[in-house]
Parts: structure tokens; sequence; C-alpha cells
């Protein structure tokens, strides 16, 4: 299990902890619920900032595909690779469970994924309009992301995962739930403090 350390918004704190401190105690929660023997391991640029969690760190820049692929592939060797996104701090492990729902039925790679509710407009330089984005071709990923070793493509350098997938790679999707969403600016955190302290 790999948690991500994509932005620096992961050490902003969050209730008495930080928003990274949440998604590792989510990937901790899934793993006990499951029983499967699991390694934890932080990927991030900074290693210092994460020493403290007793976690292996994989230092890389996991917004690079093909440098988190190198990462893991040095690590402890493993059959199946959970990736979650640090800035989903309040992921449920239900989400969790029905991503290896999916890969234990038969695909090489699961994540989760809901419909784009929101209107997306083109803007050019000049600032105006251009057009409108069909909604219906766009979906919001989340996390955890589950992948087979065996389907990482470690040649690779770029993909729409966390890392590079093998051509024939069967992939899927499952649903994700309302509450997986990012946190990307300080607005979002004081939303997610406010949702983390009703439940």
């Amino acid at each position: 299990m790999v948690v991500a350390v994509t932005s620096p918004i992961a050490f902003q704190p969050l209730l008495q902890e930080s928003i990274l401190n949440a998604a590792l105690l989510t990937a901790r929660a899934f793993t006990t619920e499951t029983g499967i023997p699991a390694h934890l391991a932080i990927a991030t640029l900074d290693a210092t900032k994460v020493a403290h969690f007793g976690c292996e760190i994989l230092e890389c820049d996991p917004n690079q595909p093909g440098a988190l692929a190198a990462a893991i592939k040095g690590a402890a060797q493993c059959d199946l690779v959970a990736i979650h996104d640090s800035q989903r701090p309040l992921t449920c492990t239900t989400q969790f469970h029905r991503a290896l729902a999916a890969l234990i039925a038969g695909v090489d790679a699961v994540r989760p994924a809901s419909a784009f509710t929101e209107t997306l407009k083109v803007i050019n330089a000049d600032a105006t309009i251009e057009r409108t984005i069909e909604r219906t071709s766009i979906l919001r990923i989340a996390t955890p992301e589950i992948i087979r070793f065996s389907a990482i493509d470690f040649a690779g350098s770029s993909s729409t995962w966390f890392v590079p997938l093998k051509t024939d790679a069967k992939q899927a999707t499952v649903a994700a739930d309302p509450e997986s969403f990012r946190v990307n600016s300080l607005a979002e955190i004081a939303l997610a403090q406010t949702l983390a302290q009703l439940n």
C-alpha cells in the first residue's frame, strides 16, 4: 500500500493531525479489515517530512508515473500495489474494498470513478468562452488505484494512472463515494474539516 504525497497540502492540519495522517489511517484500517499482509509506504519528494510515520519511504515525485513505478519496483516486492492519494483524507475503506473486489474478479488495474456533473467551459487566450465540454465524456477519478505488480510497465514514463500500465492490462472502474473528494485548496480543507467532524 502506497500513500502518495502529491502536494504540500497533505501536511496541512485536519482535526488534530494532518491530511496525510488521515489518508494513512484509512490505508491501515483497510489492511486490518482485509487481513491481507500489507506493507505500507509513503511516496514523497521530501522524506524528512514523513520519517516520523514509521513507514517505508519511496523518495520520488509521485506525480511522475515513471518515477513512482521505479520507486515501487525498488521497494518491498508484492503481488498487488494499492496507491492512495494523500489528498483524499475522507475516503472510506468501503471504497478500497470495492476496488479490491473488482480486481479479484479478473482485471489487472482498477480505480474508483464517478460521473462529472459540473459544467466545463473552454476559454481561449482572450478569456472568452469557446465551447462547452460534453460532461458525459468526463469522469472524476479517485483512489485507491489497485494494480497487479505484473501489470505495471516499468519501462514506461507517462500514464493517466499513478504508474504506467502494460498495453494489455485489463482496466476497470468502480463507483467512487462522494466523500472521497480531493482536497486541493485551503477552502477545501475547511470543508473536509467540517465533514470530518460530522463523522
